[in-house]
Formats: C-alpha cells, sequence, structure tokens
C-alpha cells in the first residue's frame, strides 16, 4: 500500500518505506493472482516490465502521478530470510519497479536480516524467527529507525529519554473525513510533538500490516515498532491510520487486489483518496 499511495500521488509523497511488499498491480484485481504469483508461490517470475506497462498507462491517463514526480524520492526496502509468506522476489520484484526511475543512491533494500513475515525491532515483540501475533519480531534490528533515518536522511539518533514509554494520554485518536465504503476504520492514531524544528515537522503515514490493526492487536504496532522513539527526537508527525476486519478482507490488510473496486490503484481508490483528505485536512490546520 505504500508503494501504491506513492505511485498514485507522486506528486504528494516523497518516498516510501515498504516491508515484505509485493509490487504494484501484482493482484490485477484478482484474489487468486495475489495469493499465487504476488506471494511468490510460483516459479515464474513476477512480469515487472508488464507493470511498469500498466502503471505507463494509468499515468498517461492521469489516472495516477506522472512517474517525473518520483525523481527525488527516497524508497527503503526490506525483505526477512526467515519470510514464509511472502516470497523474497515478490518484495524484489516491488524494488525491481524503481529501476530507471530512481537514483541508486536514493533507495536501499535490505534482504539479509533472519526475520520472519513480521517487523522488525531491537526488542519488542516475539521470537524473531515467529510470525505470530503481535507480527513484531525482537530481531535486534531497528527497521522504524533504519527505514526514517534513510527516508529523512540527518535525523538525530533518539536519546535514552526519547525511548522512554507511552505515557498516557501521548497518543491521540483523530477522526479520518468519510471513511464510508473504504474498509478503513473512521478513527486513526497520531503522535505529535509539542513543537516543530525551525524548518518544520516532517509528517510520515505508518501504515500497519495484515492482523496489526488496533482492533486486532490493540496498540502494539503504534506504540512498540520503534517509530516513536525517533519521532520524539526529530519532531516528527506520525498517523496511524487503521484498516477494519471484513468478510471480503477478514485479516485487515491495506487493498493492494481490489476489495474496494477496480479503482484500487488509482487516485480514486477509496482507501487512498481518504488518506489523502485526511493528510490535507490535517496539515491545513
Amino acid at each position: 500500500m505504500a508503494q501504491q499511495l506513492q505511485f498514485a500521488y507522486a506528486d504528494r509523497f516523497s518516498g516510501a518505506g515498504i516491508i515484505a511488499g509485493v509490487p504494484y498491480g501484482c493482484a490485477e484485481g484478482d484474489v487468486s493472482l495475489a495469493l499465487g504469483r504476488c506471494m511468490g508461490k510460483e516459479d515464474a517470475e513476477l512480469p515487472v516490465d508488464g507493470f511498469r506497462v500498466a502503471l505507463a498507462a494509468l499515468a498517461s491517463e492521469d489516472r495516477v502521478a506522472d512517474a517525473s514526480h518520483l525523481a527525488d524520492d527516497r524508497v527503503w526496502a526490506f525483505h526477512g530470510t526467515l519470510d514464509a509468506a511472502v516470497g523474497e522476489k515478490a518484495t524484489a520484484a516491488a524494488v525491481a519497479l524503481y529501476e530507471g526511475v530512481l537514483p541508486p543512491g536514493q533507495q536501499r533494500y535490505v534482504n539479509d536480516v533472519p526475520a520472519a513475515h513480521l517487523f522488525p525491532t531491537e526488542t519488542a515483540g516475539g521470537a524473531c524467527d515467529q510470525a505470530a501475533a503481535p507480527w513484531l519480531g525482537a530481531c535486534g534490528y531497528d527497521a522504524a529507525g533504519e527505514m526514517l533515518s534513510f527516508l529523512y536522511p540527518g535525523l538525530t539518533t533518539p536519546a535514552d529519554a526519547d525511548r522512554a514509554p507511552v505515557a498516557e494520554g501521548e497518543i491521540r485518536e483523530l477522526v479520518l473525513p468519510d471513511v464510508t465504503g473504504s474498509g478503513l476504520a473512521e478513527t486513526a492514531l497520531a503522535w505529535l510533538p509539542a513543537a516543530c524544528p525551525p524548518e518544520g515537522c516532517r509528517l510520515h503515514l505508518a501504515l500497519h500490516g495484515c492482523a496489526m490493526s488496533t482492533t486486532q492487536n490493540g496498540r502494539a504496532f503504534v506504540e512498540d515498532a520503534g517509530y516513536l522513539p525517533w519521532a520524539r527526537a526529530n519532531g516528527i508527525v506520525l498517523l496511524f491510520p487503521q484498516v477494519e476486519s471484513q468478510a471480503v478482507n477478514p485479516l485487515g490488510c491495506w487493498d493492494w487486489w481490489g476489495y474496494t473496486g477496480s479503482e484500487y490503484l488509482t487516485r480514486e481508490a477509496p482507501q487512498m483518496k481518504v488518506l489523502v483528505r485526511w493528510i490535507d485536512r490535517f496539515t491545513a490546520q
């Protein structure tokens, strides 16, 4: 979903962090493709060139942003070596979509950490080699910090005080505008700094993984994934929207295969429209 947002709204977002992701357009609106080739479960290689052609066609129709807006973006991607849910070639294909668009120094692909299908942290969560709730793994690897420090060069490393437990009321509840038909929860969570640095606050949209929403795992992802210390140390606004589980999406995943309708990849995608409207209203305050 991070890559979908970046491609559809490349004129609005400055980069993307991708953990065990699959390439834009991989499912083609077909859940069988989503569960098969997009999970890297088939022997054939993923048709990256075909994905590029489809993306270019959408851009020519102004249904996604023109690729020229990606030229100054940064991308950080991760795939654990013990990930048995999403094949490495799927995430590698997502990374390959940036070839010829981003200079090599503006993208980083980490695929040498022995982690299962989860969000790696320094110490929070369960065993790093076990993909289980709350889907955080104590891997001795700060994925959130590595991601943020690459996407936003020059960040200050968190001090011990920045790593303190979350205080009551520190995480705020916000209302998303008009979520009808999007599959998103009306209430999202946010961390807001008391004051912004002189150059202004960065805003980072943190998207949970499947089965990682607050209704499924409480605030584990929000409070323990590792984003907060870096936000505290650098005045970064963190926004945590939430997907609701439903019959067509029992695991509460972001829509990357079309359960919200045929426009799920474009600027008219129900979920992406909600998020962009929310960011617009939020930043206008």
